[in-house]
C-alpha cells in the first residue's frame, strides 16, 4: 500500500510538473501574441498618421489654390478699376484743360 502511495504521489508530481510546464509555455506563446499585436498595432497607427498627414496635406493645397484663386480675382477686379479710375480721371483732366484754355484762350 505504501508502494501504491509512492507511486500515487510521483504520478501527482509528474503531472503537476507537465501542468507548470504547460503554464509556461502558455505564458510564452501568450507572450508572443501579445508582442505580434503590438507590432501590428504600431503598423495600424503609422499607416492612420500616413494617411490623416496626407489628407491633411491636400486640404491645405486645395485651401491655398482657392485662397490664390480669390487672390487673383480680387486683384483682377482692383486692377479693373484702377483702370477704369485712370481712364475717368484722364478725360475729366483733359476736359479740364480744355476749359481752362478755352477761357485763357478766346
Amino acid at each position: 500500500m505504501e508502494a501504491q502511495g509512492e507511486k500515487l504521489l510521483q504520478r501527482l508530481a509528474d503531472e503537476e510538473q507537465q501542468l507548470l510546464k504547460k503554464i509556461e509555455q502558455a505564458k510564452e506563446e501568450a507572450a508572443q501574441i501579445v508582442a505580434e499585436a503590438e507590432k501590428r498595432a504600431d503598423g495600424v497607427r503609422r499607416e492612420a498618421a500616413e494617411r490623416a498627414d496626407k489628407a491633411a496635406q491636400e486640404r491645405r493645397s486645395d485651401a491655398e489654390r482657392q485662397s490664390g484663386a480669390a487672390r487673383d480675382e480680387v486683384l483682377e477686379r482692383a486692377q479693373k478699376d484702377v483702370t477704369e479710375a485712370e481712364a475717368s480721371a484722364k478725360k475729366g483732366s483733359e476736359g479740364a484743360v480744355k476749359r481752362i484754355l478755352e477761357q485763357v484762350l478766346p
